[in-house]
């Protein structure tokens, strides 16, 4: 029996693990009953808990090893996603994020994310998270979608500079899977949606024509975010979600014009390699 047959699976793939927590419960205890069950089920959730930036700081370095920080915001066990209603803020800003994979654009490895709710409130449907589970979905795809990601380039663009400062900045090409060791998994982000104006990078596929690219991405993203492979998180306050990076991609919807949504978000790399499932 694995580390995880005990949780509730958030997916009908079986991806994520609904992990419990008592009041009892150590940050050390939780961090490596939640670390175990990440690395085993791709996805963790825990629920009610209370934590203020000092106690999220010493989860996220109880979990792993910070990852070397290369963004223009915030540090790698502690970054707000505040909902920023800053003209140029997209990462941190209000509109949506497509599907993608922490790390890619800035060529970091990145093997686990921590996700905690410090403040929340918006209508349903809004400023939800969405993961999904990459390593089943790839190996369930259908061959046209496979052939893109095998015989192509993707090729990239990045617009928020201030926030990915150290990036090329014209279009350039990143290889569509990856592997550190412990699993190998596409290595991408979809599209933003075309009625989005402010946009954190721009996707295409190299040598394919723009309408044939964009109907391509569309329907990858419409693949990996089907009801079989894709969990959406709607928060509450106290929400802790921990998503391995390596086995998922992750995005979000939009947050609402009165919503609030503060996470604290954190960053790590493992020193030890997992079997894949």
């Amino acid at each position: 029996m694995s580390a995880t047959d005990e949780y509730q699976r958030l997916t009908p793939s079986g991806m994520g693990a609904l992990v419990p927590w008592t009041s009892g419960d150590t940050v050390g205890d939780l961090a490596a009953r939640a670390k175990e069950a990440a690395l085993a089920s791709g996805c963790v959730l825990v629920r009610g808990l209370d934590l203020d930036e000092d106690a999220f700081k010493l989860l996220v370095r109880s979990l792993g090893d910070t990852v070397d920080h290369k963004f223009g915001e915030g540090q790698a066990d502690l970054l707000k996603l505040d909902a920023s209603r800053d003209k140029g803020k997209v990462v941190t800003g209000r509109g949506p994020l497509p599907l993608h994979t922490d790390g890619l654009l800035v060529g970091e490895q990145v093997d686990l994310i921590v996700l905690y709710a410090a403040e929340f409130s918006d209508a349903p449907g809004s400023g939800e998270t969405y993961v999904s589970d990459q390593l089943t979905a790839w190996r369930e795809m259908p061959g046209h979608l496979r052939r893109v990601l095998d015989a192509h380039e993707f090729e990239y663009l990045v617009r928020e500079r201030g926030y990915f400062p150290t990036v090329p900045d014209d279009w350039y090409t990143i290889p569509t899977t990856r592997d550190y060791g412990r699993v190998k998994s596409l290595n991408l982000t979809t599209a933003f949606p075309q009625d989005v104006d402010q946009r954190s990078w721009e996707i295409r596929v190299k040598g394919m024509d723009p309408a044939g690219s964009d109907r391509f991405f569309a329907e990858l993203d419409a693949f990996l975010r089907s009801e079989r492979y894709a969990y959406t998180h709607r928060w509450q306050v106290g929400d802790l979600l921990v998503i391995d990076n390596q086995r998922t991609l992750h995005g979000r919807t939009a947050i609402g014009e009165g919503g609030t949504r503060v996470l604290f978000r954190g960053q790590l790399t493992l020193s030890e390699a997992a079997p894949a499932r």
